[in-house]
């Protein structure tokens, strides 16, 4: 009785230092966990904003929390927050500090993560707002209307200056409005996909067009020539500002997909999401994607596409941008639901994600495996930012604003 009472004592004894070697082991993977989900190799670029669409950049390495109060941070104050985009390790965005500041800014962030301003390419001559693609530090893409309707700017955005031009005077039809690239500016291996307008102008900010179809012009860079111009029917208005960007390249398929709104008063044609596959240069005509197949009336307003997968925001209610009294009032209601369609079945999947009120612009983007979305609602009082892994259909949140107004644009730099 003895020998066995002491070898229960050894066995616990070895069970004990099992345990306590496990705890051991386990405490530095609760950190790294921690670290995983604020990674401290990472700049994060926030955009927040008043009621008045007024905010400010900031830029957060060091400090980063689940709960982020801006308060007493150091910022870079604009007249109007929305907007933003990274190439490379540089930000860029439509406009200056102010509103007469009209054409493309460039922003540094140095060590101690302060945003200044890193240069400005004016186009004061512009009467809508100017449509940019940045493709790297020395190739840069614009339109300004001041500099012809029918024509691309080029630019490098090292030094922000403009170094000519792209001329689409050859497709004009002699409309009273005519436009190349005023909304889509894509670049794809050696091509660039411009939208074609041809149409008049009204009061409304949309352009009203000749007839029910939308049109896209392929300019073989190689080459510098018009390769195609491509139409198709029975859909109106491609994209919807330019400092909301309604085409996505999936960087898997290298399939371009792009947003035929409509017209945001009538609402017909349907909106619609379209594609030019990869190695092509006319519109896919077995493919389209019409919101009333989803919910009637309403529109497309977001777009990004992975892996054969679309993830736009579908509103849980009939809308219209014009509808109930002042525009765009009742449709910036806590409605949109971030939803993935695929892109073969056509099947829709609403993720778990916080309800959004459309107040902030920006798609969702690809970081390390994760697809992350912005969402700003009153419901939950909520403004912040989701992560996604389509591998797993697993969502968390990445962080979420307190007291910091709504939240406009999120980025990430690697370090």
């Amino acid at each position: 009785m003895k020998i066995k009472h002491i070898r229960s004592i050894l066995l616990a004894f070895v069970a004990s230092l099992v345990l306590f070697s496990c705890s051991k082991d386990d405490k530095p993977n609760v950190e790294n966990n921690k670290k995983d989900d604020l990674p401290q190799q990472e700049t994060w670029v926030i955009f927040n904003g008043n009621a008045d669409w007024s905010g400010g950049i900031y830029a957060i390495k060091e400090n980063k929390s689940k709960n982020i109060n801006l308060s007493g941070k150091q910022f870079y104050q604009l007249g109007y927050s929305a907007g933003g985009r990274i190439v490379g390790k540089t930000l860029y965005k439509l406009n200056g500090a102010t509103s007469t500041e009209l054409g493309i800014t460039k922003f540094a962030i140095d060590p101690s993560q302060q945003v200044s301003h890193a240069g400005f390419l004016a186009t004061p001559t512009n009467s809508y707002e100017t449509n940019t693609l940045i493709v790297s530090d020395t190739e840069g893409y614009y339109w300004n209307l001041g500099a012809g309707g029918l024509k691309i700017q080029t630019f490098n955005p090292s030094s922000m200056q403009r170094t000519g031009e792209i001329d689409f005077s050859s497709l004009s039809n002699g409309s009273s409005y005519e436009a190349a690239g005023q909304l889509i500016l894509a670049k794809r291996d050696d091509k660039l996909y411009v939208d074609i307008q041809h149409g008049t102008r009204t009061k409304a900010w949309q352009v009203k067009p000749n007839d029910l179809s939308v049109k896209i012009a392929v300019y073989n860079l190689s080459s510098k020539t018009i390769e195609n111009t491509t139409t198709y029917n029975g859909a109106t208005n491609l994209g919807l500002f330019a400092d909301h960007v309604l085409w996505s390249i999936d960087e898997v398929t290298k399939d371009l997909y792009m947003v035929a709104i409509g017209d945001m008063v009538t609402q017909t044609p349907t909106s619609k999401i379209l594609r030019i596959k990869q190695g092509e240069n006319q519109f896919d005509e077995s493919f389209e994607l019409k919101i009333n197949d989803f919910q009637y009336p309403s529109d497309f307003n977001r777009l990004f596409a992975h892996n054969g997968k679309i993830y736009t925001t579908i509103s849980s209610r009939p809308t219209s941008y014009y509808g109930g009294g002042q525009h765009g009032v009742s449709y910036r209601q806590d409605i949109w639901y971030w939803t993935e369609i695929d892109a073969i079945t056509r099947k829709a999947k609403r993720l778990d994600i916080p309800v959004d009120n459309f107040y902030a612009y920006q798609n969702p983007f690809l970081h390390q495996g994760e697809i992350y979305f912005l969402s700003n609602n009153s419901t939950d009082n909520f403004s912040g930012v989701t992560q996604y892994n389509p591998k797993t259909g697993e969502t968390k949140e990445t962080f979420r604003l307190e007291g910091s107004g709504r939240l406009m644009g999120f980025h990430i730099f690697n370090d």
